[in-house]
């Protein structure tokens, strides 16, 4: 018997045009080719290289095209963008759900050869080309592109897009506020299970159970399981063991979100003073260890173990964007980025997990609320 690999190999994958319509993509792709007029590039190549499906970093693609998954995408100011997979034609079908982009090839093995027939289809037979993602493909890979690609100089324009994705639009806030709904309905559910007599086993299946029903298309989940750590799921019985701490993230649309409790509560403690400190202090412009140093200075004694599990960073279409909160990081905030904020303190008489999800403002954070769908 022939062995093929899964057609879905996640959750919930139709795309929701009400959240982020054609619009919305053909927007971003505006603004990048502005900005490859800024700085003279004649186009803009960006790669998501994954083999078998093992995709690594599809936030880039996602963000120009919309679909999440591997391939490389082509950029030609005032043309049709054109997607190529690295696959056969089997794909091409889902492929075409997924994104408004129309001009959808197979790569079939040659995949960078077919971007730069397009791109010379579309004029460019010379001059720089921009490109994104190529230093994190193996070198023997990297000498094909630089090979099929050999008529143009090849400038990386990573940071360029990154400070265009780092400022969140309208709708991307909105799909992360969705993913927030499904990670708070996520956390409902767990806790529900746990109030009814159930162990944290049980807790922690239930809220992944949910947020695949509330369409997440990726989920994690890490739950206490007796011990001072959180842990991801182990196929075991644990028993049950208070209180509950119960983290969940969900990704809808190819956006990210978190939520976090502890149950039974204490009530307020040093975590929530924490995540309410951060948020007053990310303003934009500010360094992020400026942001984590007014995390330690709410959680006093509790700060080292707090730091074990990281105070959060930004979050969007990754579920890691990139900046992490934590001492010394002299990485500036940029307004409009959104950060996941989580304090983790399992010790002492009153153990605590918070989260938040926030925008960085010129006056301090603003809180990102739920929506459902």
């Amino acid at each position: 018997m022939i062995s093929m690999e899964p057609v879905l190999k996640r959750g919930y994958s139709t795309w929701d045009r009400h959240v982020l319509p054609p619009d919305e993509y053909s927007s971003r792709v505006d603004s990048v080719c502005a900005a490859l007029a800024g700085r003279n590039l004649a186009a803009l190549v960006v790669v998501n290289y994954s083999l078998l499906g093992a995709l690594f970093d599809y936030a880039d693609i996602a963000y120009l095209a919309g679909v999440q998954s591997g391939g490389a995408l082509l950029i030609v100011p005032g043309s049709e963008p054109a997607l190529v997979s690295f696959g056969g034609g089997r794909e091409l079908f889902f492929l075409r759900t997924q994104t408004w982009i129309t001009d959808i090839s197979a790569g079939a093995g040659k995949p960078f050869d077919v971007i730069a027939n397009k791109l010379r289809a579309r004029g460019v037979t010379s001059g720089a080309v921009g490109v994104v993602g190529t230093a994190a493909m193996p070198a023997h890979v990297q000498a094909r592109f630089t090979e099929a690609l050999g008529g143009h100089e090849l400038a990386p324009f990573d940071a360029d897009l990154k400070a265009l994705r780092a400022t969140k639009r309208p709708r991307e806030v909105m799909a992360v506020s969705i993913a927030k709904g499904i990670a708070d309905d996520a956390i409902a559910a767990g806790l529900g299970v746990f109030d009814a007599g159930g162990n944290n086993t049980a807790a922690m299946l239930q809220a992944e159970r949910a947020a695949r029903l509330g369409k997440a298309r990726d989920v994690r989940v890490l739950a206490s399981m007796g011990g001072a750590e959180l842990r991801p799921f182990e196929g075991r019985l644990d028993g049950r063991h208070a209180p509950l701490r119960l983290w969940v993230a969900a990704q809808y649309q190819g956006y990210w979100a978190e939520a976090a409790a502890c149950h039974p509560s204490a009530g307020r403690t040093s975590a929530d003073a924490a995540v309410d400190a951060m948020q007053s202090a990310a303003r934009a412009g500010t360094p992020a260890g400026s942001v984590a140093d007014a995390a330690l200075k709410a959680l006093g004694a509790a700060a080292d173990t707090a730091l074990s599990y990281g105070l959060g960073g930004t979050i969007g279409l990754a579920h890691n964007e990139g900046l992490a909160l934590r001492p010394g990081n002299a990485q500036t905030l940029a307004e409009g980025a959104l950060l996941a904020l989580r304090v983790h303190v399992p010790d002492g008489p009153t153990p605590a997990l918070v989260s938040a999800i926030i925008s960085v403002g010129r006056d301090g954070g603003r809180s990102i609320e739920p929506l459902r769908l």
